[in-house]
């Protein structure tokens, strides 16, 4: 029986889409992070782009997870994987096929990987191994979470938000207090029992939190409590960045509690404040409409990066590059996919 309720739209979810590829562009334009000589002005502040600008996919997974997760209200559940078929796996097969041509004679950073000696064989291998474009490990993991979500759609439908929410803390405990630490300190042990079971799967947490804060499971007070955490991790982040040199800490590790509750802190704060602005039509319509940019600019802005460095004689390592770029990417790309998507069949291409 197909359920007919209106998916109803929500302004904060688009602004936390366009922060999110914003971020994703920051993250890219920063790349100097793996260049820079140690200790060097232009590194410090690469580092402190790569810090901010961290949650960037991990917003997408809340996102996903807030969007997603109570399906059953609105469609059933074949409705549901026919979209996504639809609207992610076309395009990701489409896109992986395009990217696997361009890799044979061009390059772009970061992303693309050089098939000098192409073959079918080659690209099945390349396509397993995500060695076609490697910021294509977001379609990998976005379509592991979407064969879980009607598990973790029927409990929202049993209204057991509290067993989601013990789903979010063991992957919490699990990997924000037991993983990370032993890869912080180096500590070599057999962990494959607890890596692998599904509700340790290192992006779920991010998935369910997502839903549960869009749902309303916190209070206010709890969501207050949530934004000062994500505040300090914040902080805490960047105290790292400045003066934590000598420390060995992979502070952008999506295991790691700062990076875990920094997005999740980030979320809630703009859930909140975008639900104390009364925005008019005119600028939910804007909002919308660069929102359903953010997947086609993921898909090609690496070629955009490539060129503008070509066009203006420049490297990852230019203050142009690392600061303008995010910018002019952006923009040229949210046109390009915005014309596409008006041509016959340009929404199967960039969904």
């Amino acid at each position: 029986m197909n359920i007919v309720v209106l998916k109803k739209h929500y302004s904060y979810i688009d602004v936390l889409n366009i922060l999110a590829i914003f971020f994703v562009l920051m993250l890219h334009t920063s790349q100097a992070i793996f260049t820079a000589r140690v200790g060097t002005s232009l590194f410090l502040q690469v580092r402190m782009f790569q810090g901010i600008a961290i949650p960037a996919v991990f917003l997408f997974f809340m996102i996903s997870g807030a969007m997603l997760i109570d399906y059953r209200q609105r469609m059933s559940t074949t409705d549901f994987f026919k979209r996504r078929i639809k609207r992610v796996l076309i395009p990701f097969l489409f896109w992986s096929i395009l990217w696997y041509f361009y890799d044979i004679k061009w390059s772009a950073y970061p992303g693309p990987i050089s098939h000098p000696h192409p073959s079918v064989s080659d690209f099945l291998i390349s396509f397993a191994n995500t060695n076609i474009n490697t910021i294509f490990w977001f379609f990998y993991v976005i379509l592991v979470l979407y064969l879980v979500t009607p598990m973790l759609s029927a409990i929202a439908k049993l209204k057991e938000k509290d067993y989601l929410f013990l789903l979010v803390s063991v992957y919490v405990v699990i990997n924000c207090f037991i993983l990370y630490p032993l890869e912080v300190f180096k500590i070599q042990i057999n962990n494959n029992m607890i890596n692998f079971p599904l509700i340790t799967f290192c992006y779920l947490g991010y998935f369910i939190a997502g839903y549960l804060i869009h749902s309303g499971y916190f209070s206010k007070k709890q969501e207050d409590l949530l934004i000062v955490i994500g505040f300090v991790m914040f902080f805490i982040q960047v105290l790292l960045i400045s003066y934590g040199k000598g420390l060995n800490l992979d502070m952008n590790s999506s295991t790691g509690p700062i990076v875990f509750f920094y997005s999740v802190g980030l979320f809630t704060l703009v859930k909140r404040i975008m639900g104390k602005i009364n925005l008019s039509s005119k600028f939910s319509v804007i909002f919308k409409t660069m929102a359903s940019t953010s997947l086609g600019i993921y898909i090609i802005h690496p070629l955009f990066i490539r060129l503008f460095d070509k066009f203006f004689s420049v490297n990852e390592m230019s203050l142009l590059h690392i600061y303008i770029f995010p910018f002019m990417v952006y923009i040229v790309c949210m046109m390009l996919v915005l014309l596409i998507k008006r041509i016959p069949g340009g929404k199967y291409i960039f969904p």
